[in-house]
């Protein structure tokens, strides 16, 4: 088991184990800048069990569905190995790189402004370790279409955590859920960590040529990640307006466009895919015939959140539709308009120009720190938009010039 963990770990923390120095450093410079501002909140200690179980679960469930698991998968089982070694070693290894590289600088960040005592933190503590043991047994089990268990194990955890019970059952709950998972683990079949490939007829296109939507949308389609991720800005879309309801009139509007923008798995298609990526700058002429289409693509796909958006803050706030003119429609409109493209364009030239290299899992592709430069950017200009509606109209001139110079480069 020892060789098989060592074997993990190189291929998820690198030969030298640098990822996990890495991440240490940067959780030391994020406590102590959080420190150093003195800024304290207190925080329930059930949020911080829920955010410790929810936040692991989902990073550890990621990586197990992700496309890059898979591929080393393969080359793992061309070596001889002892079925329980291989799943333990594969399940504890994906959760330390859960723990050190993801929830290790969420943690630093409750400690650094939380008022906690030793007991919550170890308690919370076992509780991102534990989710990371149960979403591995839980993975297993599902692959073995046992649909009814994960749930029902899920809906116990997060019962337990949530109820106004004492911190000693969630600590207990805690070791008695990853004593269960450990124990499943040890009889579980490793050949479940692979994915079925689809045995379904490909695709044959007739045509002279290749359609960069048809490709953007098939690859929309079949993301599993891409298509939750949407949904759950669409989720976000429908709430934006209770939490930004408070700010007078159509002025609160740029800050859910720009959290909007954050559509991660979209937007980092080619940081995705290496050889797609490289073809397209060998190719000629494809930094203007994909980078023009895949930026209105993320463009439709920014619209469509924002549609969710504006009616939802129609009928919470209303102000939009019915007023005694209708320039506040038109103004909310165009400023959707102007976000979606603009933030389509930023993305697009940074995954063009600055794809994400050295990535080791999709969890590592979707979190690294590039995804925030531009809801950054556009809440930068949300909140000077907001100060001065006037700016809206330049930066509309502004981004239309820019379109052009652009169009007028690729042709030439």
């Amino acid at each position: 088991m020892k060789v098989m963990m060592k074997a993990f770990a190189k291929q998820y923390f690198g030969a030298k184990y640098e990822g996990i120095a890495k991440s240490l450093t940067i959780c030391v410079i994020l406590f102590l800048a959080v420190y150093g501002t003195q800024l304290k909140v207190r925080i329930a200690p059930s949020v911080f069990y829920l955010t410790s179980t929810a936040f692991s679960g989902g990073i550890m469930a990621q990586m197990l569905f992700g496309r890059r698991l898979m591929e080393n998968m393969e080359g793992m089982f061309v070596l001889p190995f002892k079925n329980r070694d291989f799943v333990l070693a594969c399940v504890f290894m994906l959760g330390s790189h859960t723990i050190l590289t993801k929830t290790l600088p969420v943690w630093a960040l409750f400690l650094a402004a939380g008022q906690l005592d030793g007991a919550e933190i170890i308690t919370g503590i076992l509780c991102g370790c534990m989710a990371c043991l149960v979403t591995g047994a839980m993975y297993l089990l599902w692959k073995k279409k046992n649909y009814w268990l994960p749930p029902v194990w899920a809906a116990g955890i997060f019962t337990v955590i949530l109820w106004p019970l004492c911190r000693e059952m969630v600590a207990l709950m805690a070791v008695a859920s990853s004593f269960g998972a450990v124990l499943y683990l040890c009889f579980a079949d490793a050949y479940g960590f692979l994915h079925k490939t689809s045995s379904r007829r490909p695709f044959c296109h007739t045509g002279g040529r290749g359609s960069v939507f048809v490709y953007l949308l098939r690859y929309f389609t079949a993301n599993k990640s891409c298509c939750l991720n949407t949904l759950g800005l669409c989720a976000a879309a429908a709430l934006f307006p209770w939490l930004f309801g408070s700010v007078s009139g159509i002025s609160g509007l740029p800050l859910g466009f720009a959290l909007l923008c954050l559509n991660t798995p979209v937007c980092t298609i080619l940081s995705g895919d290496p050889a797609l990526e490289q073809a397209l700058h060998i190719l000629p002429g494809q930094s203007r015939r994909f980078c023009r289409k895949y930026g209105l693509f993320i463009s439709m796909v920014n619209l469509m959140i924002y549609s969710i958006y504006l009616c939802s803050w129609q009928l919470i706030n209303g102000g939009l539709i019915g007023g005694a003119s209708g320039s506040a429609a038109v103004t909310a409109l165009w400023m959707a308009l102007v976000f979606a493209f603009q933030s389509a364009s930023l993305s697009v030239y940074l995954e063009w120009a600055h794809p994400i290299r050295g990535w080791k899992t999709e969890s590592d592709l979707w979190h690294h720190p590039r995804k925030y430069i531009v809801p950054l950017l556009m809440l930068l200009a949300a909140a000077l938009t907001g100060a001065w509606p006037l700016l809206l109209w330049v930066w509309t001139v502004i981004l239309l010039v820019g379109f052009l110079v652009v169009g007028n480069r690729g042709q030439g």
